[in-house]
């Protein structure tokens, strides 16, 4: 017997338990300290008849860790084929099932010149090709493409990835119409102001919102497109307090962004637009996180039912002496919430998410294994015609997945093929790797700019800070209950509690 290559676990906090959960059974126990150890310490290892914990273990408790999954008979070739069968079946299911995701970019063009963007100063600038503004034909077109690819599995079908012959047609299968988000560049500036009110016809036409990633600078130009049934939600980048933020939120025209922005948030919120804010975050700014909580505080925002906000590393393949991890991030935003009431979260909903679904009871809890919409056939397009699939590689002709106009549209398979083919058991260090079903590779891109290659992990330190989060998550769950009530029954006597 040894010990599954596929144990995840952490101590819990002040508590002398460990809590485990398994990466493809989806079991979550909580043990003593000891037994949670020797197993995240062990894991892939044989257990050995010395092993004094092993010994120390009833016949029921070590049947228990069997069926649960820590403890197997099975080698690790073995474990690892179970894996990937289970992943290649939820990644089929993913394309079957998924409709393809929608985004337009009006311009590329942008107002702002933020120092770490990742898209081009000569795109932002308007330079050449880049000067080009989404034209009313151009919207048809992309619209036309939309109903085309609104079904179900419709962009793996056209791809020659999975066929349409089910018991039930995929165009049976009713799914909730998502909204169609602008992005660029600027999706919302004076350049794009003529075209977006007939964007938003169109989608309305259609029984569409529309969502908007933002810098905000200009939002007060589009007020009366703000609201229920126009633009619903926007995502607007605040990089700190107004001292920080106008020192990196700047353009040409724009020298101090902050207020600004915040009137314009405001304004959003009053016309029952969703926002969400996202922090930029790097060691430049890092002690800013505290100080914008107790402003959004101060302004009411938490409060409000449309408002969240979030923080994010800055992303570089190169290293950068401001880049920090996301655990690192993780930490500071987790301490804020026991220190300060704090609530800008990072990437702590990750393992809560996670265990409500394995706790849930509501069938298997991975249910998907692609890890963004570009894995199931987003459809982003551009006003010169591109389609691609990752918003953090428009722009760059060679990553392009398609092109659209009269003839509509037209799949460059390869390149198209390659993002819908990517999973974690496509990847061989993912499917060796007990997070494989719950961080799912990691973005394509980013792993793209350190590997060369989309069919790499990008794991950004996730094996660091999931555990902690997973503790704390069940910690919180835990005590719910608790003050709910509701007892926690044992599962087994001896080493589980």
């Amino acid at each position: 017997m040894r010990v599954s290559n596929y144990v995840i676990g952490a101590p819990l906090q002040n508590d002398n338990h460990y809590i485990l959960m398994h990466g493809f059974t989806g079991a979550v126990d909580k043990v003593s300290y000891s037994l949670g150890q020797y197993l995240v310490e062990r894991r892939g290892t044989n257990c050995q008849p010395e092993d004094e914990i092993i010994r120390s273990l009833s016949q029921e408790t070590l049947s228990h860790l069997e069926s649960r999954g820590y403890l197997t008979n099975m080698d690790k070739n073995e474990e690892r084929s179970v894996m990937i069968r289970i992943a290649s079946t939820l990644h089929e299911n993913d394309l079957r099932t998924s409709p393809a995701g929608f985004m337009l970019i009006p311009t590329f063009t942008c107002n702002l010149r933020c120092p770490y963007c990742f898209q081009s100063h000569e795109m932002h600038a308007g330079r050449k090709e880049f000067a080009t503004v989404m034209t009313r034909e151009r919207v048809d077109q992309a619209f036309a493409a939309m109903d085309q690819f609104a079904g179900p599995g419709s962009v793996a079908t056209a791809l020659g990835l999975i066929n349409d012959s089910l018991d039930s047609p995929l165009e049976t299968i009713k799914m909730p119409k998502s909204p169609i988000t602008l992005f660029g560049g600027e999706p919302l500036s004076s350049v794009s102001l003529p075209i977006i009110p007939y964007i938003v016809e169109q989608a309305n036409l259609r029984g569409r919102t529309l969502s908007a990633v933002t810098n905000g600078v200009e939002l007060d130009k589009f007020v009366d497109l703000l609201g229920p049934g126009l633009i619903e939600e926007l995502q607007i980048t605040l990089d700190g307090l107004a001292e920080l933020h106008d020192k990196r939120r700047v353009g040409p025209k724009f020298r101090r962004t902050f207020e600004t922005i915040v009137t314009n948030i405001e304004t959003a919120l009053q016309r029952g637009a969703r926002v969400s804010v996202r922090l930029n975050i790097d060691t430049t700014n890092i002690a800013d996180i505290s100080g914008l909580n107790e402003y959004f505080t101060r302004l009411g925002w938490n409060e409000e039912p449309g408002f969240s906000a979030y923080a994010a590393v800055v992303f570089s393949a190169y290293k950068r002496p401001e880049n920090i991890s996301q655990a690192d991030l993780v930490r500071l935003t987790t301490n804020l919430k026991d220190t300060e009431d704090s609530h800008i979260e990072s990437y702590e909903q990750w393992a809560r998410n996670t265990l409500i679904s394995c706790l849930s009871g509501d069938g298997y809890p991975f249910k998907r294994v692609t890890h963004c919409a570009a894995e199931t056939g987003l459809l982003i397009f551009d006003p010169l015609g591109d389609v691609y699939t990752c918003w953090e590689e428009t722009g760059q002709r060679e990553r392009r997945i398609a092109t659209y106009g009269k003839q509509g549209l037209q799949f460059i398979d390869k390149t198209a093929g390659q993002w819908l083919s990517r999973f974690p058991g496509a990847i061989e260090q993912c499917s060796e790797c007990p997070y494989a079903l719950i961080h799912t590779a990691g973005c394509a891109s980013h792993a793209r700019s350190i590997s060369g290659t989309i069919f790499a992990s990008a794991c950004e330190s996730f094996q660091e800070f999931f555990p902690q989060t997973l503790a704390r998550a069940y910690l919180d769950f835990e005590n719910a209950l608790l003050n709910s009530n509701t007892l926690l029954k044992p599962n087994t006597e001896d080493e589980i509690a």
